[in-house]
């Protein structure tokens, strides 16, 4: 057997550059995009609101015609629409989110007014717009919602449906092939008291793969599994498998037979590319570029396996998905740079940003409750009381600031 010094991890970049990004662009309902990548940038069709809609219960009125007596002509609630003008000195009940009438321009909260039988007296001067979100308070038409390259998240449709946005325009997922190698590997499902009497006899339950597969569905939602199988150490019978797979997929990825022994996949196969990196553990790690389609050589060890997905099998998928910026959800703390003022507990999106060791928070100045501000990449817990600049603050990041993993 002979002995190659491991490639330094700089040259993943290397092998980035020669994948075949994926091209494709499916046009698909936005509440179907859940860990596609955007293909174009997705904006605002139109102002939105499209029309003047209330941001409070209560009566919606002329504003010129207050202080006044108004009477109640009917009722409009949010997700109706009617196509009513409200006469001189008439007004209609509306709830949060419902569109006023024409001939209204202001919103008298419920608490604010006194009822006289069917009519209703405004004691206090309201100006145009007053508890009313105007058009395109939300987003002005044309204003971009979600980049090229970004992972669609969960919280992306609800703001994209939000303002109306009802498809979308994404890459189709990476397809990947995924192959657990090893005689000594007992493939689940079996019986756990057969199981454990074998693991006594120097067999393996095969977890690595599971291990693999479990971070690309939670970390790489734009990479789906076409085949998944686990077989023993049979190289000519892999070989077989990856040539069967390889037309139909993107990728594959070959767990254990990676390292300095008799069984090692790719020195037998003779595939091309870099055998083994500057890494630990996973330093038997490998990969092979095939017409712009890379193989990838796990180590059979799970610690080893998941440190080769993420040091070199993401940013590979990454460059090849199109993916400028993931979508992960976690929590965390980020350090605050401005104060927040507020008596009660506040939930503010905030632009995330590592800075000098630090995760950083900037509350951002919004005037609705969704998820449409492209400059966003987390929420952040005020407390009650607020908080000030520099104080520590609990984040839940829901956009990955990573243009590529560096490894």
């Amino acid at each position: 057997m002979r002995y190659i010094e491991p490639a330094p991890l700089s040259r993943v970049a290397e092998i980035a550059a020669r994948v075949k990004p994926v091209e494709d662009v499916l046009t698909m309902p936005t509440w179907d995009a859940l860990g596609y990548v955007a293909a174009r940038d997705i904006g605002v069709p139109h102002d939105y609101p499209p029309r003047p809609r209330a941001a409070y219960d209560g009566y919606a009125v002329d504003s010129s015609l207050t202080p006044g007596r108004f009477k109640v002509a009917g009722s409009i609630l949010v997700g109706q629409y009617r196509d009513v003008k409200a006469g001189p000195g008439e007004s209609f009940y509306v709830t949060v989110g419902a569109f006023l009438p024409d001939g209204t321009d202001a919103v008298v909260p419920e608490e604010a007014v006194e009822k006289e039988g069917e009519y209703i007296v405004v004691r206090q001067k309201y100006n145009r717009y007053d508890n009313v979100d105007p058009p395109g308070a939300y987003a002005p038409k044309g204003a971009v919602l979600l980049k090229k390259g970004y992972v669609i998240s969960i919280f992306d449709i609800v703001g994209l449906l939000d303002v109306g946005v009802t498809k979308v325009k994404v890459f189709r997922k990476l397809r990947a092939a995924l192959i657990s190698t090893g005689d000594e590997l007992i493939k689940p499902p079996i019986d756990p008291d057969e199981a454990a009497e074998l693991v006594l006899r120097g067999k393996v339950i095969e977890s690595t793969g599971s291990l693999v597969e479990w971070y690309i569905k939670s970390f790489m939602p734009y990479v789906e599994l076409a085949h998944r199988e686990v077989m023993g150490d049979d190289t000519e019978e892999l070989k077989r498998v990856i040539e069967a797979h390889l037309p139909n997929v993107d990728m594959v990825i070959v767990t254990g037979g990676a390292g300095p022994s008799e069984i090692d996949h790719f020195y037998k196969l003779g595939l091309p590319g870099l055998r083994g990196f500057r890494m630990k553990p996973g330093r038997p790690t490998s990969v092979a570029v095939v017409e712009g389609k890379p193989i990838f050589g796990l180590s059979g060890y799970p610690i080893s396996a998941l440190h080769g997905v993420i040091r070199i099998v993401e940013p590979v998928a990454r460059r090849m998905a199109n993916v400028a910026a993931g979508s992960p959800s976690a929590w965390t703390y980020a350090v605050l740079t401005a104060d927040v003022r507020s008596d009660m507990a506040q939930f503010l999106r905030a632009k995330l940003e590592y800075k000098d060791g630090e995760l950083l928070a900037t509350p951002l100045k919004t005037k609705h409750h969704s998820f449409t501000d492209p400059e966003a990449s987390g929420i952040v817990l005020i407390p009650p009381g607020g908080a000030k600049k520099g104080d520590v603050v609990i984040a839940l990041m829901y956009r990955d600031l990573r243009d590529l993993i560096q490894p």
